[in-house]
C-alpha cells in the first residue's frame, strides 16, 4: 500500500470514549504480540494513573486515505527529564513491540518516519522486545531503512504453554521431577510449621498482604525497585494484577509478582523469604501458583512469560525459548551513527573478553 493512501492522527483525547475503548480492547486481544497486555486500555489506564513527570501515554490512529481505520499504535514518550536531567535522551517506545497494524512494510515505515517527525526531540523508536523472527524483525533486518541496533542483542525469552489441569502439567514432568517437587514443599511446610497456603492477590483490597510479604521478603534496597504499592493498588483496580503470597502457619515463605491480561501470565518475580531460599521456596512458590494459573476456576491462563533470562526452573519439556531483542530505531543523525558504531565496538570487546575467560 504506497504511503500515500494513508495517515496517522493522534486520539489522545478519545481514549476515554466506549467505543473506541472496545475497538482499542478487540485490537490487542488479537495481537501477535508476545506482549500484548501492554497495548489494552487498562495499561493505558495504569500508565495515566501513575503518571510522572518523565513519561507521557499517546495513543495514535492509523486510517487510509479513505478515512477507513487501519488500527491503533499506543505509545510511551520516555525521558521528558526536566531540570538538571534535561540532557536525557528521548525516546518513544512502540508498547507491546507491534503496532496493532495490518502486516504491511510500507504501513510500517510510513509509521516510523511520522512519529521521527511528529515528535522531533525524540532520538529513538523502541521496541522493547521485538522476536527475532517477527515480521517486523524480517523487515528491518532486510531494509536497513533506518539505524537499527539491538541494544542487548537476541536473547533468550523464555514461556511455557499451560494444560488445562496442572495434574496435566506434572505429567509432562519425570517421575523423579515429580517427587522432588512434593518432597520440597513438604520439607518447607515442616520447617515453616504448618500447611503451605497460596493467598491470591487481585483486588485492591489484598495489596496490603503482598505489601506485607514484600517487606519481609525483600531487603530495602531491593524493595525499592520493585512496583511501590500505589502502582499495586492501580494495577489491582484496572484488572491486571495477579500476584501471590505463600504462606505456612503463621510465616511468610515468599511473594510471587505478575500479571494477567486475557489467558497470558507475565512472571516478573519470585521472591522467596531469606529463611526458606535454602529449601527451595522460590520453586515451591512457583508450583503452588501454576496449579493455581492452571485451574479453570482459577487463572485458567493458556501461556506463562518468563520475559528475557534463564529462569532456575529451565525444563525441556514444558519451556520454549524465542530470541527477543530491545531494539531501537535510531534518528539519523550524526551523533547516533557514532553512538551506534560506539556500541558495536564496545559490544565485540566485551565478546572478546569474555571468551577470553571462559575456563579451558
Amino acid at each position: 500500500m504506497p504511503s500515500s493512501l494513508f495517515y496517522f492522527r493522534n486520539l489522545d483525547q478519545q481514549t476515554g470514549d466506549a467505543q473506541m475503548r472496545a475497538q482499542w480492547q478487540q485490537l490487542a486481544a488479537t495481537s501477535n504480540s508476545c506482549e500484548a497486555i501492554y497495548q489494552t486500555p487498562a495499561f493505558a489506564d495504569f500508565l495515566s494513573a501513575c503518571a510522572t513527570p518523565h513519561q507521557r501515554f499517546h495513543l495514535y490512529g492509523a486510517y487510509t486515505a479513505g478515512h477507513q481505520p487501519l488500527g491503533l499504535i499506543p505509545l510511551l514518550h520516555t525521558g521528558l527529564a526536566t531540570g538538571a536531567a534535561r540532557r536525557q535522551r528521548q525516546q518513544l517506545v512502540l508498547l507491546g513491540s507491534s503496532p496493532l497494524l495490518p502486516p504491511d512494510g510500507d504501513l510500517l515505515e510510513a509509521l516510523h518516519a511520522f512519529l521521527l517527525a511528529e515528535f522531533p526531540r525524540v532520538q529513538a523508536l523502541v521496541y522493547r522486545a521485538l522476536p527475532q523472527d517477527h515480521a517486523i524483525s524480517q523487515h528491518l533486518l532486510q531494509t536497513r531503512s533506518q539505524l537499527m541496533l539491538a541494544l542487548h542483542g537476541w536473547r533468550g525469552c523464555h514461556s511455557m504453554a499451560l494444560p488445562s489441569s496442572y495434574t496435566e502439567y506434572l505429567e509432562r514432568l519425570g517421575s523423579k521431577r515429580r517427587y522432588n517437587l512434593k518432597r520440597q514443599q513438604r520439607q518447607l511446610a515442616d520447617a515453616a510449621g504448618g500447611a503451605l497456603t497460596l493467598q491470591v492477590i487481585r483486588s485492591p483490597a489484598d495489596v496490603a498482604a503482598l505489601e506485607q510479604g514484600l517487606q519481609q521478603c525483600c531487603p530495602p534496597a531491593r524493595r525499592l525497585q520493585l512496583w511501590d504499592a500505589e502502582e499495586m493498588q492501580a494495577l489491582a483496580r484496572f484488572g491486571l494484577l495477579l500476584c501471590f503470597r505463600v504462606d505456612a502457619g503463621t510465616q511468610c515463605c515468599g511473594v510471587l509478582l505478575g500479571l494477567q491480561s486475557g489467558g497470558v501470565y507475565h512472571l516478573f518475580n519470585i521472591l522467596p523469604a531469606p529463611a526458606w531460599q535454602a529449601l527451595s521456596a522460590g520453586t515451591s512458590i512457583l508450583q503452588l501458583a501454576l496449579a493455581y494459573l492452571c485451574a479453570a476456576d482459577g487463572g485458567h491462563c493458556r501461556r506463562l512469560e518468563f520475559g528475557y533470562g534463564q529462569p532456575g526452573h529451565n525444563y525441556q519439556s514444558s519451556n520454549a525459548v524465542s530470541l527477543r531483542s530491545h531494539v531501537l530505531l535510531l534518528r539519523a543523525s550524526p551523533a547516533n551513527r557514532l553512538y551506534r558504531l560506539w556500541h558495536g565496538v564496545r559490544s565485540s570487546l566485551l565478546q572478546a573478553v569474555r571468551r577470553t575467560m571462559r575456563p579451558r
